[in-house]
């Protein structure tokens, strides 16, 4: 073999390129209109036009997964409470299994109806009332168009700052439950209040 003369020493000199096209690289073994590989969104983005090779997709910055303990709720646009926990961010929909006749190998999966779980928040007792007064409109009868309402879990980062938002629409309060007290306790006073809705949807 002739002698190594690729940056990379890995090409000889006598090794042919591409017919018809033209001598060889800057590195004077690969031939300068040799074929790269094909542009593609899943493969990064050239890194420039004289070399066609691709970038590893390192320059782009990829978004640090948020902690799960920094979270709100709002009603109406108005943000009512922090939460200690939440439940409930959760969709299923049945599945009907069709057999058919000859075909012995699977089975035909088809969608059904579709369900959104309760919603399930718990949080620190303070003066605020007003989810103990929206439960209350379903205990007083008075329930109506207006007793639905919409809001959001609000999820923030370490700075405060909105990052996703579980919008829910036309919830209303299936039950509320106060908190247990100890007088030798030394844990927070704890709300729960359950949320039925018709969907979710993620801003």
């Amino acid at each position: 073999m002739g002698s190594w003369v690729g940056r990379g020493k890995g090409r000889t000199k006598s090794q042919p390129s591409v017919p018809g096209e033209g001598g060889k690289g800057a590195g004077g073994g690969r031939a300068g209109g040799q074929p790269d590989i094909a542009t593609g969104s899943l493969l990064g983005t050239r890194s420039s036009a004289s070399t066609g090779q691709m970038t590893s997709g390192a320059d782009k910055h990829v978004a640090d997964p948020e902690g799960n303990y920094i979270f709100a709720l709002e009603i109406d646009g108005i943000e009512v409470a922090q939460f200690l926990e939440c439940n409930g961010l959760k969709s299923s929909t049945t599945v009907f299994e069709l057999e058919e006749g000859g075909m012995n190998h699977r089975v035909h999966k088809l969608p059904g109806q579709s369900r959104w779980e309760n919603l399930v928040l718990r949080y620190g007792v303070t003066n605020d009332i007003s989810l103990m007064k929206w439960r209350g409109e379903i205990l007083d009868d008075s329930f109506g168009k207006g007793s639905r309402r919409n809001g959001s879990i609000v999820v923030k980062n370490n700075q405060m700052e909105t990052v996703r938002r579980y919008n829910f629409v036309d919830a209303w309060p299936v039950s509320w439950e106060g908190p247990n007290f100890a007088a030798a306790g030394a844990e927070l006073a704890i709300e729960s209040v359950e949320l039925a809705h018709h969907g979710i949807f993620v801003s």
